[in-house]
This record gives C-alpha cells, structure tokens and sequence, in this order.
C-alpha cells in the first residue's frame, strides 16, 4: 500500500484548500465517498503531464458511514466546542477535504469545480483558501510519525490523519507534528491556514487544545491510503480484497 501524493509529497507552488459538507449524509455517505474514489483518478486526466496532487480526505461522521464496521486507529472523532479565555473556539467541522497542489492555479481551480460539480446541491462548500508557496515539514523523513503501520489496522495501513486550522491572525505555536503552513488573503482577511498530520487523532486534539491563540475554524479528517481510497465502491467499501486502479499512483 502507499499514502496519497498529498500527505508525503511537499507541495507545489500553488494549493487549493477546501471543506465541504453535506446535507444528508447518511443518506448520500457512499456516493460521497464514490466521488472522493474517483477524484485523483479525474485529477490525473485533467492535469494532462502537469505535475500536481489531489488529496482526499474524510471527516469523522463522514468515515464512519462509509465504514462502519471498521474502526479508525486512535478514536476517530470531532473537536468539541472549548472555551479559549473569554474567546469561544469552535468544534471541528468538514465531511470531505480536498487539497490540491499544482504550479498553476488556474489548474487547482479547474479540479475544485470539477468537484464541486459532482457534489451538486448536495454538497456546501463551508471553506476554501487559495495559497502561494508556504512553509512544510519533510514528512517523508517522519514517516513513521505519519503513517499507520499497526497490525491490528492492517486494512489502514500507510493512512494518515490531518487536522486543519484557520486563524486571521499570525499562528504563533509551536509544534512537534509535521505541518504544512499557509498564509492566506481572502477580500480583507488575512491569516494562517495549518494543516498537521500524525497517525493517531489524538495527538491531533492535543495538539489543537494547546494553541496559543484561538482558531477561527477547525477540521478533523482522516486520509486514507491510496490504495483505500481506490477500494471504495458504491454500497461499501472491499476491505481485505482492495481493487488498484495503476493509473492513478501516477
């Protein structure tokens, strides 16, 4: 099994970050999950040679839907709601990340619609920002750290998970997790936009608990193999008997 491109590969000049979520999800969860399967494969067709990545991710409730009789390594679930001083910081929020990477931007912004069409009136976009260069741990030294390599989540093997943090000031904490750290401008806000891996979600919450500013949002998702994300299939998921599609590890 591999990691998707996203999580071990350093990004391109230009990335395109967006969470989406979804009205009815237990309704819709395996047809969510059909169009997360089918996205790098689409990605590879469009980008035509153009080097880039598409990285999928899954938001808790969203994973647990698509699979429900397989858990999540390390207590797959949302940040709650806390209290920062007199600040509120707010839960974490998104049932599917995208994260796309390419030297153009005009070819991210293509993909992303490309998405977005398939979601329809299904799917509400609650956050999307559009990065230049940035600052990023070599996470393909820190392996380990990142990727999950345990014998009773065999089926996991080489998934990661990603927490995302936005704030509209200069994010000032300092952390030992691999990072990819964006600063964004959108209309008159401005700010950082943090995406931290590590293989256990619960290294992820404490690391959020111990900011040292609030957030103006928070994600959660878990970003499985490539090979698990191409095993998807509508009504479930092949656990054990994954189908490779070659062509999209290009």
């Amino acid at each position: 099994m591999q990691a998707q491109e996203g999580v071990l590969k350093t990004p391109y000049q230009y990335s395109l970050i967006q969470k989406y979520i979804f009205e009815d999800l237990p309704l819709i969860a395996m047809n969510i999950a059909r169009i997360g399967a089918q996205t790098p494969g689409m990605a590879y067709e469009i980008a035509k040679g153009e080097k880039h990545f598409a990285t999928i991710g899954f938001g808790p409730m969203a994973w647990l839907l698509i699979t429900p009789d397989v858990p999540s390594q390390g207590g797959f679930r949302p940040f709650e709601e806390m209290d920062f001083g007199d600040e509120e910081v707010p839960e974490s929020e998104g049932d599917m990340l995208l994260y796309f990477s390419s030297g153009q931007p005009e070819l991210n912004r293509e993909l992303a619609e490309r998405v977005g069409e398939l979601f329809g009136k299904d799917g509400e976009l609650i956050e999307e920002v559009e990065v230049e260069g940035g600052e990023h741990s070599d996470i393909s030294e820190v392996k380990k750290q990142v990727l999950i390599d345990d014998p009773n989540f065999l089926d996991q093997a080489q998934s990661s998970f990603v927490s995302t943090h936005r704030f509209t000031t200069r994010d000032e904490t300092v952390s030992h997790l691999p990072q990819h750290s964006y600063s964004y401008k959108k209309g008159n806000e401005s700010g950082d936009f943090i995406l931290t891996y590590d293989k256990n979600p619960f290294q992820l919450e404490e690391h959020s608990e111990s900011l040292t500013q609030p957030p103006a949002s928070r994600g959660l998702f878990f970003i499985p193999s490539l090979d698990l994300l191409t095993s998807l299939r509508m009504g479930g998921i092949r656990m054990g008997s994954l189908a490779i599609n070659a062509k999209w590890k290009q």
